[in-house]
């Protein structure tokens, strides 16, 4: 039987795992910086107490700084069910774009209304929506 001299933490699952915290840990630090130079810190933490938390949307240019920036509100029932009536009749970017402008509450407008950083951020702003997780599993 071959041994091998691990430590604990050093398995690929877990260096992975380290970086990617690292590395989201670095943006949310970008996109803190990013909104307190935007908006104020008063202002940030104002809007943070009062929607109970906030969700960044940054657009990064290639060196990986943020370019431009969504600063959004948890999504609700109440936004879903606005932004559902838009599904059937206009699609899904349609129904994307009333939730990203029902959830704006701070940032840079251009990122709904530009084709160019709209795409990317619609794609991610899917993480928002799947913020828990559900199953249905039938008995």
């Amino acid at each position: 039987m071959i041994q091998t001299d691990q430590k604990k933490g050093q398995t690929i699952k877990e260096i992975r795992a380290r970086e990617k915290q690292e590395a989201e840990k670095d943006l949310r630090a970008k996109c803190e910086k990013w909104a307190v130079e935007k908006i104020g810190d008063s202002e940030l933490k104002s809007l943070s107490n009062r929607y109970k938390g906030l969700w960044y949307l940054p657009i990064l240019d290639d060196d990986g700084n943020v370019e431009l920036c969504l600063i959004l509100q948890p999504i609700n029932r109440h936004i879903l069910s606005y932004a559902s009536t838009k599904i059937s009749e206009e699609g899904l970017y349609v129904f994307l774009e009333s939730c990203l402008r029902e959830c704006m509450v701070a940032g840079d407008i251009e990122i709904i209304d530009q084709d160019e950083y709209f795409i990317p951020a619609a794609m991610k702003f899917n993480d928002i929506l799947q913020e828990k997780k559900a199953a249905l599993v039938k008995r």
